[in-house]
């Protein structure tokens, strides 16, 4: 969310030392009284992936300004129960109880639809398209990431593979002979929307490629059987 906004809204093209300087950042575009209206639509606020206390600080902060407006949904019973006073006094919500009552045979029946598999087809065909137009180097470097990542899959705090871990395995490879060989592949990589490089709260830059594991396992299954 917070990529999308000072990326694609704001267009800054600039890093981060941490995700709070990303908020603060914002904050600080939308507090002008000449900043443009935000408009933010978030379904499932309560989801498992935005229940993390900083996640939900960052967006009550966004909410609170007065240019910035965010519609939300909530799914589960105890989801007030992850918003605390401050939080509740930043979002300043409007709460309306839109409880159907009816089963969820709606939201269960795409669960195996062709759609939603198409969307994977969709994200491994774009990608297939950028790869093969990659110098044999810069495939060597990508397929080396894609590979460590998948080794990751279930490793469910995996936040990338550090830029000098990833520097040493294409040394080793022989894939670079420099850091800033790497890192000018790196950009190539960023501009294609291949990877995401995200730093820690320790400074160091995390390599990720933003694709799900099924799909990443087809896309090295696919170059595997064509080389």
């Amino acid at each position: 969310i917070l990529n999308t906004i000072t990326e694609n809204i704001l267009e800054y093209t600039g890093r981060f030392g941490s995700y709070q300087d990303q908020v603060e950042y914002i904050l600080n575009a939308y507090s002008k009284e000449e900043a443009e209206p935000l408009f933010i639509i978030i379904h499932n606020l309560d989801g498992p992936m935005l229940r993390m206390e900083k996640t939900q600080k960052s967006l009550a902060q966004l909410a609170s300004l007065p240019s910035v407006h965010l519609l939300a949904s909530i799914d589960h019973i105890n989801a007030p129960l992850i918003l605390d006073s401050e939080k509740m006094s930043s979002y300043n919500a409007l709460w309306y109880d839109a409880t159907t009552f009816s089963p969820y045979t709606e939201e269960t029946s795409y669960e195996n639809s062709l759609l939603l598999n198409q969307s994977g087809a969709l994200a491994l065909s774009s990608l297939i398209h950028v790869f093969r137009s990659l110098t044999p180097n810069a495939k060597g470097i990508f397929l080396l990431l894609a590979k460590y990542q998948l080794d990751q899959k279930d490793n469910s705090n995996y936040a990338g593979l550090s830029f000098g871990d990833m520097y040493q395995r294409c040394r080793d490879s022989f894939l670079v002979n420099s850091d800033l060989t790497l890192r000018a592949q790196l950009t190539e990589f960023k501009d294609h929307k291949l990877i995401r490089v995200k730093k820690g709260v320790d400074g160091i830059e995390n390599l990720l490629i933003p694709l799900d594991s099924s799909t990443l396992q087809d896309f090295i299954s696919q170059e595997e059987q064509c080389c």
